[in-house]
């Protein structure tokens, strides 16, 4: 017993029992203060009692996360904020200042290099000649044979598709490969002088001489089948290359416009280089004491006080938002998952951008005259779309050192087309010098992998399970390299069987078709695959693709009035009838059944191809129950096609998962059916009852936004006129609530396809009902991958094997 509860010798009881009773009510009486003061910290920080306010959370967070499975979503709408560190600010500087045309990280003192140049301190010439043939052999820059070797091509009898798309009978910036007219005509591109400055643009930029604007015939006057324009209206008096107002008119690269691409345009770079730094046709030139893939990264001598350049240029505005740059006050928090994005070397990334020498291929927007947004249709646009979403992103963070997981920025889809196709150096193949093209992008993945394993080491710190890579081709994701599987792999293609081998139907992306060469494929590149399967659904995860919100305006949940669903199945796409193996044959036996037992005109199932089925594809997924997801060479984005418009999927793929099928409950508003029973799909769909076709519909209206970016900032901003478009027409019309047939959704249809809607019996307008308002930022699948990855920390955090 303690001094202090003995008592004096013969009174040890009383003065024990004394003692006790004194310890008993401080006791008491501390817990009851504490008590009180937690109550009044809570009512202050949290406006009411703990309790009250986690079951209104729990409530809200429940209602948010209908449709969902397991506990990814409400997990983190009611996670508990951390702490916000400030972002990191170097000091170091890097050697010859990257030779003046590189940027410089002030964090590693390794500088980042445009095309053209290469090496420590970007000191290093980096040709990309036009080329007229495909090199055999070697790894050194092949200079092009210009005109001459084009010529000669000819004469071999090489075709169009048989040559590089960077032949060239003009003269070539060997930059990046672009073809333009000669400098001996009127509107010749004048390279600048040899005595200038690295970097300096042309005397001259000269009209543009792209692979579609290639004469037809060779001096001598024989026809060639590499070229398509005659000669003379290329060299002509009237001629592109000669006349102020040509008879030809030909392609623009990035950053042209108009007629005789005579009118600059900003150019697209991600996060338009957060406002400091210029755009170089993908790659960000940061302004001094800036850095990293969109200038985000601000050193301690950069000058904070001038506006970035979003104000003397507006229109890019908009797609200028870098959250994470923030100096973040004390006491600020920020919700998790942090990923921080690998500053890589530009040729696994800004490269393949310049490369690409404009157009719509590889980014998910660009700029026409006078510099409006405009956003792309490419297939594959979730590669740069959602990598400049999470730059756009409060999930980001510059620190490494506080990141959950690790984002891995390489252009995969980007390299195989168009960039492959254009030239043959070592960056346009990645060694995937072979007749497949898709090796290449397992190349590109595996150098990636190699090149952060040898400069940071988070790689190993986790084995590389807190890391991200996002493959968006085809069926990519079978093709990822053994050495990558332990990261989590986003894609389009959740194909699950053991033993895969490539289903698609092109011959060039046939992933399983072995090739070895004996410099840059030695031991095969089978053996980089391993045995993995080509999805897990315990770590990875199958994005929806991007569709900007123009393709689905006229669906209900856009805003647009609700059509009566006149066609019971609907299926709109490529056949190819004389393709066995492309979708699995699936599109080709229900394009026969379709024909031969009249499903049109029997059951209202429309199966056929585009120039069958004339008319607005948003309006006729608008008018359908059921919508068909059948794949293509690999994925295709029909899922998200029947999602965006209210029409309940219909899924006829084996052992393949759909977008977010592992975390969202498929059940409650698609159908499956076996590809064996593909030819039953009438009697299935006539099967399902009214009340559970109804009840699908409302499922679907409560998880439809998940499959599209709304928050992507261009999109939001698209969504928002389209939803006022509708808005209008509404009012317009006197009719200011949901429902109703017409309106402006039949604005630009097609008089065959308004004519193909009203031969089906009308039936009452139906399920969704028109969304005239919606929060794009709210619940979209940006977001849905976000709180998905916020309960995937703790798996990541186990020590690696």
């Amino acid at each position: 017993m303690h001094k202090a509860l003995r008592g004096p010798k013969g009174q040890p009881g009383r003065l024990r029992f004394f003692w006790l009773l004194l310890l008993f009510i401080g006791g008491l009486v501390l817990g009851l203060s504490v008590r009180s003061w937690g109550s009044v910290v809570n009512r202050a920080l949290l406006g009411g009692p703990q309790p009250r306010r986690h079951a209104r959370a729990r409530r809200l967070a429940r209602r948010h996360c209908q449709g969902t499975l397991g506990t990814w979503c409400t997990g983190f709408r009611l996670q508990v904020p951390v702490p916000a560190m400030p972002p990191p600010r170097g000091n170091l500087t890097c050697s010859l200042d990257c030779n003046q045309v590189g940027t410089c990280s002030a964090l590693t003192g390794l500088c980042t290099c445009p095309a053209g140049w290469t090496g420590f301190n970007c000191l290093l010439p980096m040709k990309r000649h036009c080329a007229s043939t495909w090199r055999r052999h070697g790894f050194e820059p092949q200079p092009g044979q210009g005109a001459a070797g084009v010529v000669a091509a000819a004469r071999n009898g090489s075709s169009f598709w048989l040559l590089p798309g960077s032949h060239c009978a003009g003269d070539c910036d060997d930059t990046i490969a672009a073809c333009y007219c000669p400098a001996n005509t009127t509107y010749g591109r004048i390279p600048a002088a040899a005595e200038a400055p690295p970097g300096s643009p042309p005397l001259r930029a000269g009209r543009p001489m792209g692979q579609w604007c290639q004469p037809s015939r060779t001096p001598d006057g024989r026809p060639s089948q590499w070229g398509t324009v005659e000669p003379e209206l290329l060299w002509g008096p009237e001629g592109w290359c000669n006349a102020a107002t040509p008879q030809q008119q030909c392609p623009c690269y990035d950053g042209w416009s108009g007629t005789r691409c005579e009118l600059p345009t900003e150019q697209f770079c991600l996060n338009q280089c957060n406002g400091r730094g210029e755009c170089l046709g993908g790659y960000c030139k940061c302004d001094p004491g800036w850095h990293g893939i969109d200038c985000a990264h601000r050193s301690l001598a950069a000058d904070n006080s001038k506006p970035g350049r979003q104000v003397q240029r507006p229109w890019i505005a908009q797609h200028v938002h870098t959250p994470a740059k923030r100096q973040f006050r004390r006491g600020e928090t920020r919700l998790r998952p942090l990923i921080y994005v690998y500053e890589l070397p530009s040729e696994f990334s800004t490269l393949m951008l310049q490369y690409r020498q404009g157009g719509a291929d590889c980014v998910p927007r660009t700029f026409v005259w006078p510099n409006d947004t405009k956003l792309s249709g490419w297939t594959y646009a979730s590669e740069t779309g959602f990598l400049e979403a999470l730059l756009h992103s409060p999930h980001r963070t510059l620190s490494p050192e506080e990141a959950d997981f690790f984002y891995v920025p390489v252009l995969p889809s980007c390299l195989i087309h168009p960039v492959r196709r254009m030239a043959d150096s070592v960056r346009d193949t990645f060694y995937g010098m072979g007749p497949v093209r898709v090796h290449a992008a397992t190349n590109l993945l595996l150098e990636a992998f190699h090149w952060i394993q040898s400069h940071h080491p988070y790689w190993q710190r986790r084995g590389g399970r807190d890391h991200i890579w996002l493959v968006s081709h085809d069926e990519a994701s079978c093709y990822v390299p053994a050495a990558i599987r332990p990261s989590i792999i986003l894609s389009h293609w959740g194909r699950l069987d053991a033993g895969h081998a490539s289903g698609s139907g092109y011959h060039e992306d046939d992933y399983s078709r072995e090739w070895r060469h004996p410099q840059w494929e030695p031991g095969g590149v089978l053996r980089k695959l391993g045995t993995f399967p080509c999805y897990d659904p315990a770590k990875d995860l199958v994005l929806p693709s991007m569709k900007p919100p123009e393709a689905f305006a006229d669906s209900p949940l856009a805003g647009a009035p609700a059509r009566p669903r006149t066609w019971l199945a609907f299926h709109r796409g490529r056949a190819q009838l004389d393709n066995p193996r492309y979708s699995r044959g699936l599109r080709q036996r229900l394009y026969t059944a379709a024909r031969e037992q009249g499903w049109r005109e029997r059951h209202a199932i429309l199966i056929g191809e585009a120039s069958e089925v004339p008319g607005r594809y948003s309006q006729l997924l608008a008018s359908s129950t059921f919508c068909l997801v059948l794949p293509g060479d690999g994925w295709t984005a029909r899922i998200e096609d029947a999602t965006l418009h209210g029409c309940i999927p219909v899924i006829i793929m084996d052992q393949v998962h759909v977008s977010f099928e592992s975390i969202l409950d498929l059940s409650a508003f698609t159908l499956r059916i076996p590809e064996a029973e593909a030819e039953r799909l009438p009697e299935v769909l006539r099967a399902v009852p009214e009340a559970r076709r109804r009840q699908m519909q409302l499922n679907l209206a409560r998880v439809w936004q998940r499959f599209a970016y709304t928050s992507y900032r261009p999109y939001a901003a698209q969504l928002r006129e389209i939803q006022a478009r509708h808005e209008a027409a509404r009012n317009a019309s006197g009719n200011g609530g949901s429902g109703g047939s017409g309106g402006s959704s039949d604005a630009g249809g097609s008089a065959s396809n308004n004519e193909m809607l009203g031969s089906m019996t009308a039936e009452p307008p139906s399920l969704p009902a028109t969304v005239a308002a919606l929060d794009p930022a709210v619940g979209d699948a940006f977001g849905t991958v976000m709180a998905w990855l916020h309960s995937r920390i703790p798996a990541t955090r186990q020590p690696p094997p």
